[in-house]
């Protein structure tokens, strides 16, 4: 193996990779932290928790596909890191406010919209900037070497952030937050600028990119595949995740601690899924990989709401079907993300990545409304199994179909 083929020799994606450990521990902690914030410490009802939630996500579907145009039209790392810091002011303005000791549900829904605006353009960016980093042939090892850190922010972040609220409060958490998201910014200051390549598309109009962005993701039977799995996949899930907070501190009855190590254990999954993927899809095909991860994680996810399966302490039981959990989610969608930055043309990729996350995240606020309403009305753990057993379903009503259409690798031959 040359050393151009060692994922690790190419120097820019080792900074870029470093300033990611920061900030992927930086989101795994605001995803677990804000609800149980509101629910250890101020007593949010289900509905708000799943209120947290949409506020999160609503800005993936107003935002997206204009910051595809951005991220196609603008220097890329620029847009990384006015993210970050955007994200770094919120954290810290919401720290300042709780040590002042007027922390409420309201606060937070406004942090996390805004913190969710910052995530939607360094999202795009995100997945954007990283085939300028390394060669095609290494986007596979790249997307899992990423998740694998995402994989380990989720691992610490949940028993870190449950730690921190129990011992410092929320001041205390959320200060933390910020200060991950100022480091990952200081590293990102030493990337090189990835300016996409100006073409004719650069003199058109938002509306006429943002169409092409559709139509070329629509146009392609690859990439309109993974649209259909990834907004089944996200319909179930985001109506479940959420709740699951709830029900580990409600139903289960476990403290902030426990419900942060009960869920680092999904993260510690999703790490070792992440470094598996590729093997995973390089041995039985991107579409068997995507398909199995999926069903993983719907099986798990559907047992944890069954605690008497295993003869273990429900917290340790939970804990393992979470981690299986969680190893199916990372081998499912490294594999989704890998198969789609190769499928997609360079020129078109920040506005393909934004279509395909507006239409499969813009469901998500729905999703977690829809979430906490039926929670309010049957229990959350009713929705988690209605939820994960409706995934279920939907993955083996598409999975010969499936399978036939993302059987082969494509490197952008999608429009040919």
């Amino acid at each position: 193996m040359s050393l151009r083929e060692r994922l690790f020799h190419h120097p820019a994606f080792v900074r870029f990779y470093c300033g990611d450990v920061a900030t992927q521990l930086a989101s795994a902690i605001t995803f677990i932290v804000v609800p149980l914030i509101a629910v250890a410490l101020l007593g949010a009802t289900p509905f708000e928790v799943g209120l947290i939630a949409a506020c999160a996500r609503a800005p993936f579907m107003l935002f997206t596909l204009l910051a595809g145009v951005t991220v196609d039209r603008r220097e890329r790392r620029s847009i990384l890191l006015i993210a970050n810091m955007a994200r770094f002011g919120v954290l810290l303005t919401l720290a300042v406010i709780a040590w002042r000791g007027e922390l409420n549900v309201s606060f937070l829904l406004l942090g996390v919209f805004v913190v969710g605006c910052a995530n939607v353009y360094f999202e795009v960016a995100y997945w954007s900037y990283l085939p300028g980093l390394v060669p095609l042939s290494l986007i596979s090892r790249a997307s899992g070497a990423l998740a694998a850190i995402a994989g380990a922010g989720e691992l610490i972040g949940p028993a870190l952030g449950g730690t921190m609220i129990n011992t410092t409060g929320a001041c205390g958490t959320l200060l933390l937050n910020a200060l991950l998201f100022l480091a990952g910014s200081c590293l990102l200051l030493g990337l090189p600028a990835n300016r996409p390549v100006q073409s004719r598309e650069a003199t058109q109009s938002s509306l006429a990119q943002i169409k092409e962005g559709i139509t070329t993701l629509f146009s392609a039977p690859v990439l309109r595949r993974l649209v259909i799995i990834g907004t089944a996949w996200n319909l179930f899930a985001c109506t479940a995740t959420p709740q699951l907070v709830v029900y580990l501190s409600g139903d289960v009855g476990l403290d902030a601690s426990a419900v942060g190590l009960v869920l680092a254990a999904q993260g510690f999954g999703g790490l070792i899924g992440a470094l598996w993927a590729s093997k995973v899809g390089e041995k039985w095909g991107p579409g068997r990989a995507i398909l199995l991860g999926g069903a993983v994680y719907g099986l798990f996810s559907l047992a944890v709401c069954f605690p008497s399966l295993l003869p273990l302490p429900v917290d340790d039981c939970a804990a393992a079907f979470l981690f299986l959990a969680g190893w199916g989610s990372s081998v499912g969608v490294v594999n989704m993300l890998s198969l789609r930055q190769r499928a997609c043309p360079g020129p078109l990729l920040g506005r393909v990545n934004a279509s395909f996350r507006f239409i499969t995240w813009g469901i998500m606020p729905a999703c977690a409304l829809l979430g906490g309403l039926l929670s309010q009305r049957f229990g959350s753990h009713a929705v988690i199994m209605g939820a994960c057993a409706g995934g279920l379903v939907a993955i083996v009503l598409s999975f010969r179909s499936s399978i036939r259409m993302l059987a082969e690798p494509h490197d952008a031959t999608v429009l040919e």
